[in-house]
């Protein structure tokens, strides 16, 4: 049997998989927090699956993974693929960047697990390249290569990139300093989002997940707008990757941020991402959220299937 996780910055969940399919009362979800490390919620994990008998496992990691070693972005855990092997007696431990293991879900999603949030010129989404960008506790991107034998997802630390001007010349628009926001997940992350909404409502208590809770209501037209500027920011940074990686086959967001976002305010978004390219005759790519809060343990699975 293989265990397969997703470590996001704030939760993670784990489940197992049996002949290819996770099996679905495994799943388990755990706020990082309550626990010292992963190793230990893992272990606490697998107390309560005391009948099975893992033999591999496979982790995803928010945060930079080379090689053999992960190491969580915003907190202090390393998580090593020997120490694994070691700890618990398994034969084999895969380490994955998060977005990769979204790379990988994507061949395997179901029409249910996507919201359309616009048709552009995509061609078939078996093959070519489309691209993953993820927006929650952090960012990252995740550019997937398919071809009918393979899929490849290249890694990449795409947060941590200077902010496109494109993108500062928008907040000077809107009246926010420039320099707060010097990198790409300075703004597109959760934190990014509150400090946001903040300066646009000049109210330093506001929360992201309050201005979406209130979003559209009579006494929150300043956190609303500060919703809908802060989705048509993220429409441009879009077209910015869309240069970046020609991604033909989709455009494909995940994170709590992205889907909270263009749950309330998609058409700010779209709008801004359909726009002309002056640059380069470059048609916009379809444009989904996933839905699926399990895409990432599905991805895992896929991977050791094409690997």
């Amino acid at each position: 049997m293989r265990l397969v996780a997703d470590i996001g910055g704030t939760n993670a969940r784990i489940g197992l998989c049996e002949n290819g399919e996770i099996v679905p009362e495994t799943i388990q979800s755990y706020a990082n927090d309550h626990w010292p490390h992963f190793y230990e919620m893992l272990a606490g994990y697998l107390e309560g699956q005391s009948t099975a008998q893992v033999r591999e496992m496979v982790i995803a990691v928010a945060g930079p993974v080379r090689g053999a070693r992960a190491e969580l972005t915003n907190r202090s855990w390393i998580i090593e693929s020997a120490q694994l092997e070691k700890a618990f007696g398994i034969r084999q431990a895969t380490l994955l960047n998060d977005l990769t293991a979204l790379g990988h879900a994507v061949s395997v999603l179901t029409p249910k697990s996507l919201q359309s949030l616009y048709r552009g010129q995509s061609q078939n989404p078996q093959v070519g390249q489309s691209l993953v960008v993820g927006v929650g506790t952090g960012f990252n991107a995740s550019a997937i290569i398919k071809t009918k034998g393979s899929v490849n997802c290249l890694s990449a630390e795409a947060g941590h990139i200077s902010m496109p001007l494109s993108i500062s010349k928008g907040l000077e628009k809107n009246g926010v300093q420039v320099d707060r926001f010097p990198t790409v997940e300075s703004l597109f992350s959760g934190r990014g989002f509150s400090a946001y909404c903040q300066i646009v409502s000049n109210d330093n208590k506001l929360q992201g997940v309050d201005a979406i809770a209130t979003y559209g209501q009579s006494d929150a037209t300043f956190a609303t707008s500060a919703v809908d500027q802060y989705a048509a920011l993220f429409g441009q940074l879009l077209r910015e990757l869309c240069l970046v990686y020609m991604p033909d086959s989709g455009i494909y967001l995940a994170g709590s941020v992205a889907r909270a976002v263009t749950a309330k305010a998609a058409g700010h978004c779209t709008e801004v991402f359909a726009r002309h390219c002056d640059i380069r005759d470059v048609q916009p790519s379809d444009l989904f959220t996933i839905l699926d809060d399990h895409a990432a343990l599905n991805g895992c699975t896929a991977f050791v299937q094409t690997s």
